[in-house]
């Protein structure tokens, strides 16, 4: 079963990388070019690729995730420049909150219900959507939201017979008090 949360937490942060919400968190260098930024979508673009279950669209992701990399470290390799820096120098101690929330966090306990292939599959599409929308390229923007809504497309065409079968049981109740 795929990390999601591990997915999305990975896409917001590239979210954050948006230079234009720069002027709300404290000033620092903005080391990243567009061809980093390019490169950490086409690397969530692969996870997403290894968690869809129909493995002819989860190569055709891959395979995406692979040009947008190559195309990508081409660009950070024609633009390196002496004193360009892939982890920028951030102030320490670091000014804001926690940067790495994941780090020292244990994992959630299982959930108490099934999970619906079906409906992950769409969850999946929709972090396609959103990655389409922080690449730059027009090309991989319609790619990935082409690769979306085959995706969806694919789930929704067995989610209603999922959801019909889910073998999620009732609780337990809690113990009676003394």
């Amino acid at each position: 079963m795929a990390n999601f949360s591990h997915v999305r937490s990975k896409i917001e942060f590239l979210a954050t990388l948006n230079p234009k919400i720069w002027d709300v968190i404290p000033k620092a260098p903005f080391t990243f070019s567009n061809a980093h930024v390019e490169l950490m979508v086409a690397d969530v673009t692969k996870s997403v690729a290894g968690a869809i279950t129909n493995k002819a669209l989860a190569k055709e992701v891959m395979d995406l995730s692979k040009g947008m990399a190559k195309e990508a470290g081409a660009a950070l390799a024609a633009s390196w420049e002496p004193g360009d820096e892939i982890c920028p120098p951030w102030p320490w101690p670091w000014p804001g909150p926690r940067p790495w929330p994941w780090v020292a966090v244990a994992e959630p306990d299982p959930h108490p219900w099934k999970a619906v292939l079906a409906a992950e599959q769409v969850e999946l599409a929709y972090d396609l959507t959103m990655l389409a929308g922080l690449t730059i390229s027009k090309e991989y923007n319609g790619a990935l939201k082409g690769l979306a809504t085959k995706l969806a497309r694919v789930a929704a065409s067995t989610m209603v017979d999922e959801f019909e079968r889910c073998a999620t049981v009732p609780r337990k109740p809690f113990p009676p008090r003394r």
